[in-house]
């Protein structure tokens, strides 16, 4: 089985699809799983900006209830409720820590600092103490997220974004058919995906 996941660091429910993802692959290791970069705001300055700029404070409360209910369940903290940051340095980070066999690290180790710790991820000192907690060569990381070495992956992401008909994360898509995403308990999720 393949499992294509859509997500961006920025999405505090993409932190619950990164935590369902990493339990089923601990339980079901034959599973192919392809995380695909979905940047949701490619626009916005390397210095972030507040949420509520962007959505009324009362959907964002709202939204924190369901999120904090289901991140509950994987133990997920979330302390920033109020800060967005643009993610395209992280991604690129991410991809060379997929690269070195370190995804699963990297990626825990993002969306704790943007969701417990409210820290700014477009800043590369920011990324560099993400990649050295996750133990990767940060120097060859830097040199990764300062050139075009995945830009065609982002290209196919887009593409693919419009064939599975993505306008949310996080988007699982299984064997290239079936695409699920309203997030729900882990053991409800998971069937959702197997069956």
């Amino acid at each position: 089985m393949n499992i294509k996941i859509f997500s961006d660091f920025a999405c505090p429910f993409c932190y619950i699809g990164f935590s369902i993802a990493e339990k089923l692959k601990k339980e079901e290791p034959n599973i192919n799983i392809e995380w695909l970069p979905y940047e949701l705001d490619l626009d916005l300055s390397d210095e972030g900006d507040d949420l509520s700029n962007h959505i009324a404070q009362e959907k964002i409360d709202m939204s924190y209830r369901r999120i904090e209910r289901l991140g509950a369940e994987y133990g997920l903290v979330y302390k920033n409720k109020t800060r967005k940051f643009n993610t395209h340095k992280l991604h690129k980070a991410a991809l060379y820590a997929e690269k070195e066999g370190k995804y699963y690290e990297f990626a825990k180790e993002a969306f704790k600092t943007i969701f417990e710790y409210g820290k700014n991820v477009a800043d590369p000192l920011v990324i560099n103490e993400i990649g050295l907690n996750a133990g990767l060569n940060i120097v060859e990381m830097n040199n990764c997220i300062n050139s075009h070495d995945f830009d065609e992956i982002f290209e196919e992401s887009k593409k693919l974004e419009s064939v599975f008909e993505v306008d949310s994360v996080p988007t699982f898509i299984v064997n290239d058919s079936k695409k699920v995403t309203l997030l729900k308990d882990y053991e409800k999720f998971k069937k959702d995906l197997l069956e």
